[in-house]
């Protein structure tokens, strides 16, 4: 299919003619055999991206594109080699098209992390301890998502309150969102293997620290582990749907 073929079917399809360019064009594609392939070729493929665009359904309709164009008993007659030469090279070109489009359409771990991982604010219950007031400084500043300056006096209230769940729990993600996936993980590992009010919430945390890290199999492993009776079920099997293969 020539790249002018293609041109113009699309400027036809996207109805981007003028009236006596489309008039044009019908009486073309109404004596034009070749033409009429390309331009039922290119409605296939079209069609099936944009109804759904699944690999599976690109397939089938480019195996049924082969089927007809590329039968097995088909004899190829004389004079017919540049035809078949250019439906082959057509084929391949929106082949290469299609999953280009398909990998395009398909959310990248970058963009699923920021749509699911959703951090909940820290809110500090006073135990009328001295460390109180920094841990207040320590929320503020992670609910205002400046967690590279929030560590810091996280760590430090940890060192004198080290039973702290909920801190604990908040300075893993401050770890997660400051490039410290190892650290994170640990953390999330240890209170999701507890019996805490934060368990099933670690469980989903794990799941988000592959996802961050690019690890899609370990994010689906860690997601498929989440039970349907958790809080996080949902979530799970949402993100679930739109990981890569």
């Amino acid at each position: 299919m020539k790249p002018q073929t293609i041109e113009k079917i699309e400027q036809y399809s996207n109805d981007e003619m003028s009236p006596q360019e489309r008039k044009d064009f019908e009486l073309q594609l109404a004596s034009d055999e070749e033409l009429r392939n390309d331009f039922e070729l290119y409605n296939n493929v079209n069609t099936t991206m944009s109804a759904s665009p699944n690999e599976n359904e690109l397939r089938h309709t480019l195996q049924q594109m082969n089927e007809k164009y590329f039968a097995k008993d088909a004899v190829v007659k004389k004079g017919s080699f540049k035809k078949w030469l250019a439906i082959a090279a057509s084929l391949i070109f929106i082949i290469a098209l299609s999953f280009y489009f398909l990998m395009q359409s398909r959310p990248s771990a970058e963009k699923l992390y920021a749509q699911f991982a959703q951090h909940t604010n820290l809110n500090i219950q006073l135990r009328g301890t001295a460390a109180d007031s920094l841990a207040e400084q320590a929320a503020a500043i992670f609910n205002s998502k400046d967690y590279s300056s929030a560590l810091p006096m996280m760590e430090k209230y940890l060192q004198q309150q080290p039973d702290d769940i909920q801190m604990k729990f908040s300075e893993a993600i401050c770890y997660l969102e400051t490039g410290k996936p190892n650290e994170a993980e640990k953390i999330f590992a240890v209170i999701a293997g507890g019996q805490t009010a934060f368990g099933e919430t670690a469980k989903w945390y794990l799941a988000l620290t592959a996802l961050k890290e690019n690890d899609f199999t370990k994010c689906r492993s860690n997601l498929n582990s989440i039970a349907n009776t958790s809080p996080y079920f949902t979530k799970a099997k949402a993100l679930l749907e739109k990981l890569p293969d």
